[in-house]
């Protein structure tokens, strides 16, 4: 996976009027990375802390939540600020 994802995202942020085609590139941007079952939520639970996998989920987690928020204008963060997985976001 892609230890950088946010760094060469090919789309503009999201602002009130471009939430489809932003909505495309991003969902094919995350596809093509291995990141989609985190947002589709197939990867929403989060393993025990324990568990060997855990870091690994909340490595792409977080991740994913960065990407996210880096590609949304601030005057959309409010609806985000809060959540705990991307497919809350």
């Amino acid at each position: 996976m892609d230890r950088n994802i946010a760094s060469s995202l090919p789309t503009k942020k999201l602002d009130r009027s471009n939430y489809a085609s932003w909505l495309y590139k991003m969902h094919q941007y995350l596809l093509g990375h291995g990141y989609w079952s985190y947002v589709e939520g197939a990867n929403v639970a989060a393993p025990d802390s324990t568990h060997k996998d855990f870091p690994m989920w909340e490595q792409a987690t977080s991740r994913v939540l960065y990407c996210l928020v880096s590609y949304v204008h601030d005057q959309m963060l409010g609806y985000i600020r809060d959540v705990k997985t991307p497919k809350e976001a």
